[in-house]
């Protein structure tokens, strides 16, 4: 049986595959197509792998500021409820407005978003190997809008993000070529 630990880093390494995947997938695309906005009021692909990596990095950022004012604890018993009806909402086929703290995302190209996502996963990934196992159960991801997780909690949100932008990325390419 795998330890709370063993469980955090395979669970990220599998998010850190399906990175690898999209970017893989999306090495094809000539960098003026991945910086077009199929509309005004629209992201483009850097701007979504921008977004991916700002949503990371304030929950990286989250993680730190708590274990250095060492104020955390265990999560309470309503976050199985909140996770499961927060990533049953993100797999509906459905626009969300992004929460503010992710939401006003510069203009950018796809090679500074893409670096800037591969950086955040590199720290991210050590930050988990260094911390100590009996702190996992506490609170140390939060969502902007549904509030306290732990981090398994939180990295299974995370990997439902990704897949919810990944189908986005999809509607944008499809939108561009049109």
């Amino acid at each position: 049986m795998m330890t709370k630990k063993q469980r955090l880093l395979a669970g990220f390494d599998r998010m850190e595959r399906d990175r690898l995947r999209i970017v893989d997938e999306l090495s094809h695309i000539p960098p003026e197509r991945s910086a077009e906005r199929p509309a005004p009021d629209a992201w483009s692909v850097a701007q979504v792998i921008t977004h991916l990596a700002m949503a990371e990095e304030k929950a990286l950022a989250y993680l730190e500021k708590k274990l250095e004012v060492k104020k955390h604890g265990p999560v309470g018993h309503g976050a199985p409820l909140r996770l499961w009806f927060l990533n049953t909402v993100i797999r509906l086929p459905l626009k969300y407005k992004a929460p503010a703290i992710v939401a006003d995302i510069p203009c950018t190209s796809y090679a500074v978003a893409k670096e800037r996502w591969a950086a955040i996963r590199l720290r991210t990934r050590q930050r988990y190997q260094e911390l100590d196992e009996k702190l996992l159960g506490h609170d140390l991801y939060k969502h902007p809008i549904l509030g306290k997780f732990n981090l398994l909690q939180g990295l299974r949100f995370m990997a439902e993000h990704v897949k919810h932008h990944e189908h986005q990325i999809q509607r944008i390419l499809r939108a561009v070529d049109r």
